[in-house]
């Protein structure tokens, strides 16, 4: 604890004098499985893509179809092993003149292999990017063992398996020159992110009882809700067909989610194309 900054165990001895109840431990103290990522790691992988594309326009569709297929394995090599599968499926179709419909479906599978368990940063960690109205890396597992000594919040975990599925309709806005490149949407999102396999005891060689993290105490395991709860959300988007690539703001209210999920109502993108 910082004397005057934060609230610690009661020592007079310190100038000024630390008093209260709680340390820095339950004052924000991360997760046990994100502090293990200290230090360094080497991943090392090989992958393939598989790729399908009908779009009449890549940066600007009306119709086609896009289906990609990833495929990745890590252990030639450094310190992960693991298999990693995902999938992304679009298709767009003009509606009517200048409207535009897609949907969209996406899953992804990570199997560790080895007997080795995943670390945080190996799992899908995901947020707006499968179900808009969440914070970045505001869906997935969550560790709770903290909000028993009294944090505020539960760190993500990510997960293993996820799957989403999305419909938007894009339509230009009425009195906006075309040229301009500004167009309207409105859309819907679903999706879940679930399957935590790494470690919750992290006692020295994982041998003896673990404890819970409790007042003053850091403890040696994790309690981890992870949730198979469909997440969803409706919303509103603005998109412009930039000079420096397309842009868009998203406006998104949450239907449903996960009792320790993080949402994030606006959210800002953009990027290139090459």
């Amino acid at each position: 604890p910082i004397p005057g900054f934060t609230t610690g165990s009661t020592d007079a001895t310190k100038t000024p004098p630390v008093t209260g109840t709680s340390n820095c431990i339950d004052n924000g103290e991360a997760s046990l499985a994100i502090k293990e990522l200290r230090g360094t790691k080497l991943t090392s992988l090989i992958g393939y893509t598989l790729q399908y594309n009908s779009l009449d326009d890549r940066r600007n569709p009306t119709g086609g179809t896009f289906v990609e297929f990833k495929q990745d394995l890590a252990g030639l090599g450094g310190n992960s092993h693991f298999v990693r599968s995902t999938i992304d499926m679009r298709y767009y179709r003009e509606i009517a003149d200048d409207i535009v419909g897609f949907v969209r479906g996406q899953a992804g599978n990570i199997i560790g292999y080895g007997g080795q368990k995943l670390r945080q940063t190996d799992n899908f960690n995901l947020g707006p990017e499968l179900v808009r109205g969440f914070a970045p890396g505001g869906i997935g597992a969550r560790d709770t063992s903290s909000l028993v000594a009294g944090s505020l919040t539960a760190n993500g975990l990510g997960g293993t398996t996820y799957f989403g599925v999305t419909s938007e309709v894009q339509f230009p806005l009425y009195g906006v020159p075309k040229e301009i490149g500004l167009k309207g949407a409105v859309f819907a999102d679903a999706g879940t992110l679930f399957g935590y396999r790494g470690d919750t005891n992290f006692t020295p060689g994982h041998t003896g009882t673990c404890t819970l993290q409790a007042p003053n105490a850091q403890g040696t395991c994790i309690t981890v809700d992870d949730s198979h709860k469909i997440r969803s959300s409706v919303g509103v988007s603005l998109l412009w067909a930039s000079p420096l690539g397309p842009i868009r703001f998203d406006y998104a209210f949450v239907l449903s989610k996960a009792k320790y999920d993080q949402k994030q109502a606006f959210r800002f993108s953009g990027g290139t194309s090459f």
